[in-house]
């Protein structure tokens, strides 16, 4: 009877032991899901930094003895080789960019003086998380002439850059509008590159579905 007695108690304990060890290895397993998330989010941020400095610099060769960016757009960025072709995933004849995130990506000729000059171009990327939006907007682009980087735009993307970026006075034209969508400008004297972190947030997060929440970008 004892025997049996010692036998049940040491049954317990393991059964207890094997619960607790459960326990520790299913918190260990959403703290490795939790990081290694957060590993994927930061490998494909940097990778879309890389894809951008990418396009607007192979843009900016191929149009340097161009007077305009008229008619620039994703299959000439295609045909002449200016992106990863791995951002093409489309069949023949598809030239429709896809970010890392799996949202589109396109390349348009813009105003640079807000008078349909085309003598700028934008990059447009959408169909991203408000951590990623905040995240691509207060990255530092840069902005000296070598770069020939505008302005920065975030939140609700419009579609139409040179309807809400410019350049005009040093920057000074260019708006923060904070309900929705925000603007940097290289030496901009409202809101300068990189963007401030509170108001990249208040526009990447005012804009509250991931299919018009975005980041654009104005190159001349």
């Amino acid at each position: 009877m004892n025997k049996m007695c010692r036998t049940n108690t040491q049954d317990g304990r393991s059964m207890i032991e094997m619960l607790g060890v459960l326990a520790i290895i299913g918190v260990l397993s959403v703290g490795g899901i939790a990081g290694y998330s957060k590993a994927m989010t930061k490998y494909r941020i940097n990778k879309t930094i890389d894809q951008i400095t990418q396009i607007s610099q192979n843009v900016r060769i191929l149009y340097a003895r161009q007077e305009q960016y008229r008619n620039l757009n994703n299959r000439i960025v295609y045909k002449a080789n200016l992106a990863p072709k791995e951002m093409f995933g489309g069949g023949s004849g598809d030239y429709s960019m896809t970010n890392a995130w799996g949202g589109p990506i396109n390349v348009i000729p813009v105003g640079r003086n807000r008078d349909g000059d085309n003598k700028a171009f934008g990059i447009i990327l959408t169909g991203i998380s408000e951590e990623v939006c905040i995240e691509l907007a207060t990255h530092d682009w840069g902005g000296d002439a070598n770069s020939g980087l505008i302005a920065v735009g975030a939140g609700r993307t419009t579609g139409a850059m040179d309807d809400a970026i410019y350049q005009r006075e040093n920057c000074s034209g260019i708006f923060s509008d904070y309900s929705a969508h925000a603007v940097a400008c290289s030496g901009g004297s409202k809101v300068s590159i990189p963007m401030p972190i509170d108001v990249a947030v208040e526009a990447c997060s005012r804009a509250t579905t991931n299919d018009i929440r975005g980041v654009e970008w104005k190159f001349y």
